[in-house]
C-alpha cells in the first residue's frame, strides 16, 4: 500500500519523503522549513490521521483551528504520516471516520490530496491560489 499510496500522491504534485522514524521526520521538516523560510516562503506541518492508498489522500483530524488553518494559509505544506495508518481506499475508512463522529467533540476532517488547484473559466490551472503552492507528505516508517 504505500508505493500505492507514493504513486497516487506524487501523481497529485504532492512530494512524498519516505524517512525511518519521527526523528528522521523532524530533521527533514527543519532542513525543508530552513529552505522554505530563507526562500521567503512559510510552513505549515500537522500531522495525518490516516493516508488513502488509492488516492494519495491524507486525512487531518482536529478540533484546533490553528491546526486547520496550518493546512490552508501556508505556502508550504507539510504532512506527517504513519505508513501504518496507511489504509486502501476509501471504504477502508469508514469505521474510522464514524468513530471520529461519536466523540462529542466538534472536528475539522479534512481530507487532503495534493497542493492546492483550481482553474478560470478558460479551464488554466493554478496551483496555489487559495493554499498551498507545495504539498510534502513525510512518510513515517517507509521506505527510507
Amino acid at each position: 500500500m504505500i508505493e500505492q499510496f507514493t504513486a497516487r500522491a506524487e501523481a497529485a504534485s504532492a512530494k512524498v519523503h519516505a524517512v525511518a522514524d519521527e526523528a528522521a521526520a523532524v530533521h527533514l521538516v527543519d532542513s525543508l522549513r530552513a529552505e522554505k523560510t530563507a526562500a521567503g516562503l512559510e510552513v505549515g506541518v500537522v500531522r495525518a490521521a490516516k493516508g488513502i492508498a488509492q488516492t494519495g489522500t491524507c486525512i487531518v483530524v482536529t478540533d484546533d483551528e490553528d491546526v486547520r488553518l496550518k493546512t490552508m494559509l501556508p505556502e508550504v505544506s507539510v504532512i506527517l504520516l504513519d505508513a501504518a495508518d496507511i489504509l486502501p481506499d476509501l471504504p477502508s475508512a469508514a469505521p474510522f471516520l464514524r468513530a471520529e463522529q461519536t466523540k462529542g467533540s466538534p472536528s475539522y476532517i479534512s481530507f487532503i490530496t495534493g497542493p492546492s488547484r483550481t482553474a478560470d473559466i478558460e479551464r488554466v490551472s493554478a496551483i496555489g491560489v487559495h493554499g498551498p503552492l507545495e504539498f510534502h507528505i513525510m512518510l513515517i516508517g517507509g521506505r527510507p
